[in-house]
């Protein structure tokens, strides 16, 4: 069958035209194809459904159906790390809730009855994250137009005020961890998620080339996620950081212990990364033998930036060691860890004027 071009788009769409069991006549046209190459295998995987179920998917399709094109569609679009991020969330929440229902058969209540489910078990901000996503797929089956409606966007997202509370250590709470850690590994690796401020995925994906001990920098460009390496999720998390001498010399020690090329990953064997499950678990066997409160391994950032922050590090410096795009960023998550009050900088206006106090003014 022929695609077609969209003169006023500049996109191209094809129409199927068929009867389906029940001697009905109907009629599927798909369009916003970049390509008429791209609209003629659309129509040829449209083809093979039809022929698979008689139609039936076209007309009302379910939602695991509508999902999966979807996940098919954003995966040649988008990151890996982002793909399969959503993809978990596809595969883990929404498919087993509503992958049997028709897709124009789920209704509002049912999006709010899902919501209020995620909240028994989940954070706010991971359920606001699986609404966006759902709602992604409702966008996605409009414009395929296998729905006219999307019964997420009417339901709204989750409208529960997030705790914006921080946890982290100090650097006391720090050295009492730290001397209850007793392989070299995970002395050098928990000493330099703690100095660098660096993400978990960020800090998996070293390599030895990163590492530069003649400057004593490190070099972050790219991160890890479910054992893909990615480029990080933003321009601004790609950076440069100089490390303390005793960071470098535990790695330099760490190098010098194994045999390694500049390919070789910092923290694992070869090319493969320490698995996260085994890092988690030695890290909880630390904390419970160190006795001291329990904060995620992503916490270790903001322990980085409050250390920076108690010893007066101007924000710019600390944005760009945790590879924020902008200061405005870094003052929204730590501005309450910034000791400079406005109490503070009125009684410091209050004794630069102390000088001028001494002027006597002519009486009018």
């Amino acid at each position: 069958m022929p695609v077609y071009k969209d003169k006023e788009r500049g996109t191209y769409y094809f129409i199927i035209s068929y009867t389906n069991r029940n001697g009905e006549y109907k009629q599927i046209k798909r369009r916003g194809f970049k390509s008429s190459g791209e609209a003629k295998r659309a129509e040829a995987e449209t083809l093979l459904r039809l022929e698979a179920d008689d139609g039936e998917n076209e007309d009302n399709p379910t939602f695991e159906f509508v999902a999966k094109e979807y996940l098919k569609w954003y995966k040649k679009r988008r990151k890996a790390s982002s793909y399969l991020k959503t993809s978990s969330i596809i595969n883990t929440h929404l498919i087993p809730r509503f992958g049997s229902k028709k897709i124009n058969n789920i209704r509002s209540r049912d999006i709010m009855r899902f919501q209020n489910d995620l909240l028994d078990r989940y954070a706010v901000a991971h359920v606001k994250k699986i609404h966006q996503v759902l709602s992604a797929v409702f966008n996605f089956a409009i414009k395929q137009e296998y729905t006219k409606d999307n019964p997420a966007r009417l339901a709204g997202n989750v409208d529960i005020e997030e705790d914006k509370h921080i946890n982290y250590w100090t650097l006391d709470e720090f050295k009492a961890f730290i001397q209850h850690v007793d392989d070299q590994l995970y002395y050098a690796l928990f000493m330099t998620l703690y100095y660098s401020g660096m993400r978990k995925g960020e800090l998996l994906a070293l390599t030895w080339g990163d590492i530069d001990f003649d400057s004593n920098t490190i070099n972050i460009d790219k991160t890890v996620y479910n054992r893909i390496v990615t480029k990080p999720k933003t321009t601004s998390s790609i950076r440069k950081i100089m490390m303390p001498k005793h960071v470098m010399r535990l790695l330099a020690q760490l190098k010098a212990k194994t045999k390694t090329k500049m390919t070789y990953v910092v923290f694992g064997e070869f090319h493969d990364h320490i698995s996260t499950t085994t890092l988690d678990r030695k890290y909880a066997e630390y904390v419970k033998a160190a006795k001291v409160k329990k904060i995620r391994l992503h916490d270790f950032r903001h322990s980085h930036a409050s250390y920076l922050i108690n010893r007066n590090t101007i924000p710019s410096v600390v944005a760009k060691r945790l590879g924020h795009k902008d200061v405005g960023t870094t003052l929204n998550i730590y501005s309450h860890l910034y000791p400079s009050t406005e109490k503070e900088a009125v009684l410091k206006m209050e004794d630069d004027f102390k000088t001028a106090e001494i002027i006597h003014l002519k009486e009018a």
